[in-house]
């Protein structure tokens, strides 16, 4: 009687090994030849040239073109359907750049602009956790906020195959954590308790606290207030534009009681009432949520608007 071995010999998983080990090099150093190229541009050819390919990208991918029109009439219904959809395409074009940027950080110079009290947070060296969004040039902060501080820390979700590009963080002293790590969250729990400062993106969705975006319920992530209060580290906000010129202002606020509270005026009457003065994690991330609006829709075509932030879910 003859049995078969479905199993895989260990040669076979070694070539499959190879290959795959083969195939990350090859498209990594296709990334590096391209971002060599591209460097070799003026910075005006080299933001219109990946412009153009981000919105011919987005005009083949239908699901993510559709879904950001559609995010952007329900967020502005004020639009008619030719603005919206021409949004889509400056906001898709500006994000692709927005991304493409982080390839060659070392290059970018934001302008910083912040309060004296966010001032000396920044440059205190005790760390922070700083709730950012995904506008403008992405890794900006993290960048801003290695030219205060020695450790800037932030998450990345990079591919296997540019795992060995990701010098372009160290280069610029950003320390980057793969967000798919099982231990993510607990590092960066180790680092802010050993004053790092914490860039976080939290405008996505994720099933952890409720919030109201543009009139609508939705879920948030809320890993940066949750790292805030348990490090008891300040809290600030934080995001990356992008000029007319293409220079890039990075702005940091603090987000205080006090000045969340300021902001709505409901919400403070009903902490006095209460005995205990400290935000829960939902009035943070609502506050959190009112200001990513105010600054989307000054700024409607530098945010992405193609990610599913306002999917369907079960309170």
């Amino acid at each position: 009687m003859k049995v078969n071995n479905a199993s895989k010999s260990p040669s076979t998983d070694i070539t499959n090994s190879k290959r795959s080990l083969i195939k990350q090099k090859t498209i990594s150093l296709g990334i590096r030849l391209l971002v060599s190229t591209l460097l070799k541009l003026t910075r005006n050819r080299r933001k219109k040239l990946v412009q153009n390919i981000g919105k011919t990208i987005l005009r083949f991918a239908n699901k993510t073109r559709k879904r950001a029109i559609n995010n952007i009439i329900n967020a502005m219904p004020e639009l008619s359907i030719k603005e919206a959809t021409d949004l889509a395409f400056d906001a898709y074009g500006n994000c692709a750049y927005g991304v493409a940027e982080s390839f060659w950080l070392s290059q970018v110079e934001p302008d910083i602009f912040c309060d004296e009290e966010t001032l000396q947070i920044l440059q205190s060296g005790t760390g922070a956790c700083i709730a950012t969004m995904h506008i403008g040039c992405y890794e900006a902060v993290p960048l801003a906020v290695a030219k205060f501080a020695k450790q800037s820390v932030t998450l990345t979700n990079i591919p296997d195959f540019l795992a060995d590009t990701m010098d372009f963080y160290s280069e610029v002293n950003i320390t980057a954590i793969n967000k798919k790590s099982e231990n993510a969250f607990s590092e960066l729990v180790t680092r802010a308790g050993n004053n790092a400062y914490i860039s976080l993106h939290c405008d996505l969705y994720a099933n952890q606290t409720e919030v109201t975006f543009f009139g609508q319920k939705t879920k948030a992530p809320s890993g940066v207030v949750l790292l805030a209060k348990l490090t008891k580290k300040p809290l600030l906000l934080a995001y990356a534009v992008y000029q007319d010129d293409g220079q890039v202002q990075v702005f940091f606020e603090t987000l205080t009681s006090d000045k969340l509270a300021e902001q709505n005026t409901e919400q403070k009457a009903e902490q006095e009432t209460t005995q205990e003065s400290e935000q829960t994690v939902e009035q943070v991330m609502a506050q959190i949520y009112q200001r990513f609006e105010q600054i989307i829709r000054q700024y409607p075509s530098q945010w992405y608007w193609s990610y599913n932030r306002w999917k369907n879910y079960s309170s």
